[in-house]
C-alpha cells in the first residue's frame, strides 16, 4: 500500500475534480483564499449539457420526419397530377383528379387539369362521331358508285355499239355533207361512250380493290408483258419514239392481266402527255428480290409537291386539259393499289424534263 501522507498534508484530488478559488486581499498585506469543491456541480452541468445535445438532435430528427411527411402530404396532389399526365400519354383519359380543396394553387391547377381533360374528351368524342359519319358516308358513296357502275355498264355498251354502227353507216357516204356531219357526231358519241365505259370499268375496279381484289398469282415473265404493252403503245402513238431497254426476261410472281393493266395505264399517261416527236422510255431491271419497270417520258412532268397527290382518287393536275385527252383521275390510284396488292409498289420519281414512274414487283422464288 502507498505510504500515508505526511502530517499536515491532504491527499491529492482526483483527476476529474474541479474547484472554485476566491482570493480576497487584506489591508495588512495578507489575503484570504477561499476554495470551494465544484466537482459534483461540474458533473451535473456536464450531464445536463449532454442531455440537451441529445434532446436537440432528437428534436431535429423528429422535425425532419414531420417536415418530410408534411411535404409529401402537400405534394400528393402534384404526384396525382403527374401520374394522371402519364396515364394520358398511354391513352387513358377517363381518370380525373377531383381535388378536395380548390382554394390552393395545386387545387386550382388540378381543377383546371380536369376541365382540360373534359374538353379534350368531348372533342375526341365529336371527332370520333364525325369520323364514323364520314366512314358511313364514304361507304354509302362507294355502294352508290358500285351500283351505278353496274347499272350503267349495259346501257353504255349499247350506246357504244349504236355509235359504232352509226359511224359505219355514215362513213360510207363520204360525198354527202349531211352524212359527213352525221359521221362526225357519231364519232364524238363513240368517243364519249368509250370514255364512259372506261370510267365505269375504273369504278368497278376500285370497288373490287376496296373489297379485296383476288389475284390470279402465277409465275410469269415480266419482260413479255412489258414488251406487249410497249408494242401496243407504239401502235397507238406512232408520233412518239417508244424504246424498251433492260433485261430480256424476269420471272415474277404476279397476275399477268393486272400487271398489264398497270403498265397500260402508265404508258397511256405517257403518250397522252408527251407532245408529238417526244420520247417514252421503258426500262426493266432485276434487283435482289424485286423487279423494277421504269417508264420515263418527255412531257411537262409532275411538280415535286404533287408526286404523291396524283395517286389520290379523282385528282387531275391539269384541270383545263381537254376532255378527250384527260382521264377521271382514277387510273393511277388503281395502278398503285394493284401494285401493292402484289406486294410491290408504284411511285413517281423526281425527274427533270418529264415524268418518271417506277413499278416494283416481287420476283419469283
Amino acid at each position: 500500500p502507498p505510504p500515508p501522507p505526511p502530517p499536515g498534508h491532504r491527499p491529492p484530488p482526483p483527476p476529474d475534480a474541479t474547484a472554485t478559488v476566491v482570493v480576497h486581499p487584506l489591508p495588512a498585506g495578507g489575503r484570504v483564499i477561499l476554495v470551494a469543491d465544484t466537482t459534483q456541480t461540474t458533473q451535473v452541468t456536464r450531464q445536463l449539457r449532454q442531455l440537451m445535445i441529445g434532446a436537440g438532435v432528437a428534436t431535429l430528427l423528429v422535425a425532419a420526419l414531420l417536415l418530410v411527411a408534411a411535404s409529401r402530404a402537400a405534394l400528393r396532389p402534384l404526384d396525382r397530377l403527374t401520374g394522371l399526365a402519364k396515364d394520358i400519354t398511354t391513352g387513358d383519359r377517363g381518370r380525373r383528379l377531383h381535388p378536395d380543396r380548390v382554394d390552393t394553387e395545386l387545387g386550382r391547377a388540378a381543377s383546371a387539369f380536369d376541365g382540360m381533360l373534359d374538353a379534350l374528351e368531348a372533342s375526341e368524342q365529336r371527332a370520333q362521331r364525325a369520323a364514323e359519319a364520314a366512314q358511313r358516308a364514304e361507304a354509302a358513296t362507294r355502294r352508290f358508285l358500285v351500283d351505278a357502275a353496274h347499272e350503267l355498264r349495259t346501257p353504255i355498251a349499247g350506246i357504244q355499239a349504236a355509235a359504232e354502227q352509226l359511224a359505219g353507216y355514215a362513213g360510207q357516204e363520204e360525198a354527202d355533207p349531211e352524212a359527213r356531219r352525221q359521221y362526225h357526231r357519231a364519232t364524238l358519241l363513240l368517243s364519249d361512250a368509250r370514255r364512259a365505259g372506261r370510267l365505269v370499268a375504273d369504278m368497278l375496279d376500285l370497288s373490287r380493290i376496296d373489297a379485296g381484289l383476288p389475284l390470279d398469282l402465277q409465275d410469269a415473265d415480266l419482260a413479255a408483258v412489258v414488251d406487249a404493252e410497249v408494242d401496243r403503245a407504239a401502235v397507238l402513238a406512232p408520233q412518239l419514239t417508244i424504246t424498251r431497254t433492260g433485261a430480256d426476261t424476269v420471272a415474277v410472281r404476279a397476275d399477268p392481266t393486272r400487271v398489264a393493266q398497270i403498265l397500260s395505264n402508265l404508258l397511256d399517261n405517257a403518250r397522252r402527255h408527251t407532245p408529238p416527236g417526244g420520247r417514252v422510255a421503258v426500262d426493266l431491271q432485276k434487283r435482289d428480290r424485286t423487279a423494277e419497270v421504269t417508264v420515263t417520258d418527255t412531257g411537262p412532268g409532275i411538280p415535286d409537291d404533287e408526286r404523291e397527290r396524283i395517286f389520290e382518287r379523282l385528282v387531275r393536275l391539269d384541270t383545263a386539259r381537254a376532255r378527250d385527252h384527260g382521264g377521271a383521275g382514277l387510273g393511277l390510284p388503281i395502278a398503285r393499289a394493284l401494285a401493292r396488292a402484289h406486294g410491290g409498289d408504284l411511285t413517281c420519281l423526281p425527274h427533270r424534263g418529264g415524268a418518271r414512274f417506277r413499278l416494283t414487283l416481287p420476283v419469283a422464288r
